[in-house]
């Protein structure tokens, strides 16, 4: 019999991120609702979801908005800035938090909340009143829950975005992983390299695995296989768990590109050539990219060095010698050909699939913009996976 869609209400949707996971989790759903009010991300969401429900403000949202959507799961990402170093973490007393705070006074009032939450937001959260406040409300809901602190280069992506992930369901609804009350820093599940996408053989009907003891999840493998397949038709057969994988960012670069246009200022070069982080074609990481890539320079993200002819030791020995105002200094700078990742890097390093876009109305500063306040969409599928498995079970 075939299973009824899930009724997914997204909430902080942003240019769509939760909403690209869950197609590419392979579930069947429908999205009920979608509520944001950037005007940016919004025109980035239509352009590739045209026929998503109008958005809206959260803060509009009222008890009966919630039981009319009848939601299966909520899948969110709260503004992450109130819980951030640079945005003072005022926690709760940040307006930005206004939002979570209403949905979760009107989630407390909801004769029948929703079976399943997932949200996403910054390392930190975990820290923080406003998840003291949500916790408290799933707990008299009746729900549990299993926190994370995950970021891609657990999953084999060379991009570091450590981010904060909780995972919730109503008791009734068994989870296929144990949960506690520890935040997990790696998923307790299988992530064994198997052939064509199976799981490893398993030791009981438990589908427990041979190989590392933990739950199968055989969708969440198979996730997991086609995305690194499509990055290299070849694994590594020294690796033994898509975790241990590590692509070169070669793998994430655009080949017919202009890049003049992404190539570091002078200015920026001189001032700032010392705390830059500089990755080149080969390299297995890179920073997180935030949303202030492209117009700030410290803690924003990687740079790519495009001449692999020169050693930057070297380069960078050299100028050290060099007072700021010497014309050498520049000019051996200049050779290292250091630039910005364009936005189509980013996006396929935060695993947005080749099918999504953005408008050609959009400046790059836009895209760097809404990138940055986006989510990686391998991780979250895999936690949707996770979180949806055994949902038919009660």
């Amino acid at each position: 019999m075939a299973q009824k869609p899930l009724r997914i209400l997204e909430l902080y949707s942003g240019i769509g991120g939760m909403h690209v996971a869950a197609k590419e989790s392979g579930l069947t759903f429908d999205i009920v609702g979608s509520y944001e009010i950037n005007t940016t991300a919004l025109e980035v969401y239509r352009h590739n979801f045209p026929k998503t429900p109008k958005a809206y403000n959260i803060m509009g949202l009222t008890l009966d908005n919630l039981e009319a959507f009848a939601p299966d799961i909520i899948m969110m990402s709260p503004p992450c800035q109130p819980f951030t170093r640079q945005g003072l973490k005022r926690d709760v007393e940040d307006a930005r938090t206004s939002s979570l705070l209403h949905l979760i006074d009107l989630l407390q009032k909801l004769s029948q909340p929703p079976t399943m939450i997932l949200l996403e937001n910054v390392a930190g959260f975990e820290k923080s009143l406003a998840r003291q406040q949500l916790l408290e409300m799933l707990r008299e809901k009746d729900y549990v829950w299993q926190e994370f602190l995950l970021s891609p280069t657990h999953f084999g992506i060379p991009n570091s975005r450590l981010r904060y992930y909780l995972l919730a369901k109503q008791r009734l609804h068994p989870f296929c992983l144990d949960v506690s009350d520890e935040i997990k820093e790696e998923l307790p599940v299988c992530l064994c390299l198997g052939r064509e996408g199976e799981a490893p053989r398993s030791t009981d009907a438990r589908e427990i695995c041979a190989e590392c003891g933990k739950p199968v999840v055989k969708s969440l493998l198979k996730v997991l296989h086609n995305f690194h397949r499509n990055i290299h038709s070849e694994f590594d057969h020294s690796k033994k768990s898509y975790s241990d994988l590590s692509h070169p960012l070669s793998s994430f670069m655009e080949s017919d590109v202009n890049l003049e246009p992404y190539l570091l200022k002078e200015k920026i070069l001189n001032k700032y050539c010392m705390i830059l982080d500089i990755v080149d074609k080969d390299s297995k990481r890179s920073c997180c990219f935030t949303k202030g890539y492209g117009h700030y320079v410290e803690g924003t993200g990687s740079v790519i060095k495009e001449n692999c002819d020169l050693d930057m030791d070297e380069v960078f020995l050299s100028v050290s010698k060099l007072k700021m105002h010497d014309p050498t200094r520049i000019e051996l700078l200049q050779k290292l050909k250091l630039r910005y990742f364009t936005a189509n890097e980013i996006s396929r390093l935060m695993c947005f699939p080749k099918w999504f876009s953005f408008p050609s109305s959009l400046t790059v500063k836009q895209k760097y913009r809404v990138l940055g306040n986006s989510i990686n969409i391998l991780v979250v599928t895999s936690l949707l996976l996770l979180l949806c498995e055994r949902r038919h079970e009660i």
